[in-house]
C-alpha cells in the first residue's frame, strides 16, 4: 500500500472494525477524486452532496458516495469513457479494485469496489479487525453525476490535499445549502426520512451559511415541487419547512443518522421544536 494511503488512515485513528472499515471507505474516496482529476473531469463537472461538505466544510459525519453535476446539460455525458483513467489511478495508490459504470435517466453512475478483508490487511489493520472481516465483504464507493442540472449551479476551486495535491471543483456553501434543502423536501426514499439529510441542514446553519435562494427554485421547478408562474419566495420555502417538519417522524430520523455519526448526542433533541427553530435561523441570500 502507498505511504500516502498508510498515512491518511493512521490521522484518522481507528479503533475498532467499523472505525477501520470508514478510514479504509474515505480514503479510497479521496484516491477516486484524485483519479478523476487526473482524467480532466473536474472541468466540465463540480462535487458536491454530504462527502463534499465533509472533506471541504468540516462536516463531522460519514458519507457513503461521492455525488457531481455537470456544469451543463448534456445527454452525451459518459462517465465510463473516464473510467479506466480512474481505476489506473486508484490502483497506483495499492488498491485492487473493480468499477462498473450505470446509467438510469438523467443520473450516470459508477461503482467503485474493493475486497474489505484484502486491504485491511494491506493497510496493516490490527489482526482482530482483519481476520473478522469475511473474506468476501467488499468496500463499495458509488459516483454519481447528474448530467442535466438545474439553472445557477454556482461552483469554486478547492484543493484536495491528500493523498497528493489536486484541485476540485466543488459547488459553492450556498448552492449546497439550496441542494441540501431541496433534498429534505423532496427525497423519496421508500417510507423512511433520509435523517442524514436533516443532520446536514442543521451542520449548515450553525456554520453560518446561507441559502441561495434561486438555485434553490430552479430545483424546485426542475422537479416538479415549484410550479407557480412568480418568483419563489423565502415564506414560500418557510412553509415548505413548516408543513415537512410536522409530518416527519423525527425518531426514526434520527436513527437513520446514527449508523454516520459518531457523538449520538448530536440527535438527542432532534423534534418539531429543534428544526422549527433552526429553520428560523436561515440566512437567506
Amino acid at each position: 500500500m502507498h505511504d500516502a494511503i498508510r498515512g491518511m488512515i493512521e490521522k484518522r485513528r481507528p479503533q475498532g472494525p467499523l472505525d477501520w472499515d470508514r478510514a479504509l471507505r474515505e480514503v479510497l474516496q479521496e484516491a477516486a477524486l484524485a483519479g478523476l482529476w487526473r482524467t480532466g473531469f473536474f472541468d466540465r463537472a463540480a462535487f458536491y452532496g454530504g462527502t463534499a461538505l465533509r472533506l471541504f466544510h468540516g462536516l463531522d459525519r460519514f458519507s457513503e458516495d461521492l455525488d457531481f453535476t455537470l456544469l451543463a446539460a448534456d445527454p452525451e455525458w459518459k462517465l465510463s469513457e473516464r473510467l479506466e483513467g480512474l481505476r489506473a489511478e486508484i490502483e497506483a495508490f495499492g488498491f485492487s479494485v473493480e468499477v462498473d459504470a450505470k446509467h438510469e435517466g438523467k443520473i450516470d453512475s459508477a461503482f467503485i469496489k474493493a475486497n474489505t478483508k484484502i486491504h485491511l490487511i494491506r493497510i496493516e489493520a490490527p489482526e482482530g479487525v482483519a481476520g473478522s472481516a469475511a473474506s468476501n465483504r467488499l468496500i463499495k464507493v458509488k459516483l454519481e453525476t447528474d448530467t442535466d442540472p438545474p439553472e445557477g449551479v454556482r461552483t469554486e476551486m478547492r484543493t484536495l490535499l491528500e493523498p497528493f495535491p489536486v484541485s476540485v471543483r466543488v459547488v459553492t456553501p450556498p448552492c449546497l445549502f439550496a441542494g441540501k434543502l431541496h433534498a429534505c423536501l423532496c427525497r423519496s426514499w421508500k417510507t423512511r426520512v433520509k435523517g442524514r439529510d436533516w443532520y446536514d441542514f442543521l451542520f449548515l446553519i450553525a456554520r453560518g451559511i446561507p441559502v441561495d435562494v434561486a438555485h434553490l427554485e430552479a430545483r424546485l421547478r426542475q422537479s416538479g415541487h415549484w410550479t407557480e408562474k412568480r418568483a419563489l419566495e423565502v415564506e414560500d420555502v418557510k412553509r415548505m419547512l413548516e408543513t415537512r417538519i410536522a409530518a416527519i417522524d423525527w425518531k426514526q430520523a434520527a436513527e437513520d443518522a446514527l449508523p454516520f455519526i459518531r457523538d449520538t448526542r448530536a440527535v438527542d433533541m432532534w423534534g418539531k421544536e429543534l428544526f422549527r427553530e433552526a429553520v428560523a435561523r436561515i440566512i437567506w441570500a
